[in-house]
């Protein structure tokens, strides 16, 4: 199994230099979200994705009910320290639930706690050499609740660096359990005062479908020997931002996949549904990685 000090998904705000060896803006926007997981490898991954390209041609997936634990982290109790109502929090997990609904998996909440600690709200963040940092570590930790089966969700801030979140991926956990879970920017949930492009929970789709076995549609770029291991989704050469029609950056296999959920592309970009490929695959990992 490869190491957690080494591969990871994170989505990024905007271009600024950091020890995780983020990629080129390459014309973007700067407040466009990006993700470090760009850089990770799959090559030591053979035997988990021939599990899940076996599974996905398996029987019928049972529907999942996925109990969420969820953390609200905050500087204080105003929506700008990172305060979520309950009412904002049961929005998102809606979002989710709209948009999961393709794969057979429903999320609900099992249980809302609030934790007042600004040190954790602003610093937890992306390790530069393992997975988490040290307040993200702590946070984890303490928090962290459940099996491989339950989703942990922590809201925070990312005050000090350009994250917009990260996860886990399902064939991690068995390596440190406490670390499984998805840590997002809360000001990326649905409704008026979200942050700007990024205002319908999409960003913590995103995230979601790492945890749940997804990488990105841009995974290899035109590579056709890997990708992102799923048959539907037209290769594409780099990660989009905005949402460009008709892009097409890779030879043969259609315009680039700029309104699925596993692209960069804004929030109102992000129309198309998992798709069946991306939802055998869900569902595979699922069974096989979060079963107990």
């Amino acid at each position: 199994m490869i190491s957690l000090n080494r591969l990871f998904a994170v989505a990024v705000l905007g271009g600024a230099s950091t020890a995780l060896a983020m990629p080129a803006l390459n014309g973007r926007d700067p407040t466009d979200l990006i993700c470090g997981g760009d850089n990770f490898s799959v090559a030591g991954l053979p035997a988990a994705n021939e599990t899940l390209l076996a599974k996905g041609s398996g029987p019928s997936f049972a529907p999942r009910v996925v109990n969420v634990y969820w953390n609200v982290i905050h500087a204080d109790q105003t929506f700008d320290g990172g305060y979520l109502t309950s009412d904002q929090v049961d929005t998102a997990i809606g979002a989710l639930n709209h948009h999961f609904w393709p794969a057979g998996i429903t999320f609900q909440r099992a249980n809302l706690q609030y934790k007042n600690n600004p040190d954790w709200f602003a610093n937890a963040d992306a390790g530069t050499e393992e997975l988490d940092n040290a307040q993200s570590k702590a946070m984890k930790n303490e928090l962290h609740t459940g099996t491989a089966k339950d989703l942990n969700i922590y809201s925070v801030g990312f005050k000090t660096s350009n994250l917009g979140g990260y996860a886990t991926f399902p064939w991690w956990y068995d390596e440190d359990a406490k670390r499984d879970g998805v840590l997002f920017k809360w000001n990326t949930i649905p409704g008026d005062g979200g942050l700007r492009n990024y205002n319908q929970g999409k960003i913590l789709v995103h995230e979601v479908g790492h945890w749940a076995g997804l990488f990105h549609t841009f995974q290899d770029g035109c590579d056709e020997n890997g990708g992102d291991y799923v048959d539907d989704t037209p290769a594409e050469a780099s990660a989009a931002s905005g949402c460009p029609a008709t892009r097409d950056t890779c030879p043969g296999g259609g315009q680039d996949p700029i309104h699925n959920h596993m692209d960069y592309t804004y929030d109102t970009c992000k129309t198309d549904p998992f798709t069946r490929g991306q939802s055998a695959r869900i569902q595979a990992a699922m069974q096989e990685y979060r079963s107990q």
